[in-house]
């Protein structure tokens, strides 16, 4: 039985080299995805990615910097709580209270203890308005950065198309 022997001389066929028209990429060694998208898009195509990270890190840097909870505003699991005992606290005082101006102390009192609870329930409210506005105003940047962008590219493509022929289109 024989064996089979490949040929030690293959020739392998030419291969042209690029024309000197062609496009150079200058891209790093890693065959990275990222890298591989930057080389092919243009700085018009990156713009909308770069746009959408920074609103997204400002995203998550808003949620989580401005919350109730980085305030320290309390929560409603607390407030029922504290609720709770401010109202226990004000049934021992007027148990123990003789007579109407000791009544209206403990009243105080419990007024305090209760505006303590408003408070705390205010700033959890302010702290959520001033994160949903910050997060709407980021929104609003996002729409209208996408939309320059876009007004961006139709001024490009508009002024590529009026220095060709017409019934040509470039893409």
């Amino acid at each position: 039985m024989s064996s089979y022997d490949p040929p030690t001389s293959y020739n392998n066929p030419a291969v042209p080299s690029a024309p000197e028209s062609a496009p150079h990429v200058n891209v790093g060694k890693g065959k990275g995805r990222i890298r591989k998208f930057a080389a092919s898009a243009g700085p018009i195509q990156l713009a909308p990615v770069i746009l959408g990270a920074v609103l997204g890190l400002l995203f998550i840097l808003t949620w989580v910097g401005t919350g109730p909870a980085a305030v320290d505003a309390g929560s409603p699991s607390k407030w029922k709580s504290d609720l709770a005992a401010a109202s226990v606290k004000n049934d021992v005082n007027n148990g123990e209270t003789k007579g109407a101006p000791q009544q209206s102390v403990v009243n105080g009192w419990y007024a305090n203890d209760i505006a303590a609870i408003t408070a705390t329930q205010n700033t959890y409210i302010a702290a959520s308005s001033a994160r949903n506005g910050t997060l709407l105003t980021l929104l609003g940047l996002g729409v209208a950065g996408e939309l320059i962008l876009r007004g961006v590219d139709r001024a490009r493509l508009s002024a590529a198309n009026a220095g060709t022929p017409q019934g040509t289109h470039i893409q």
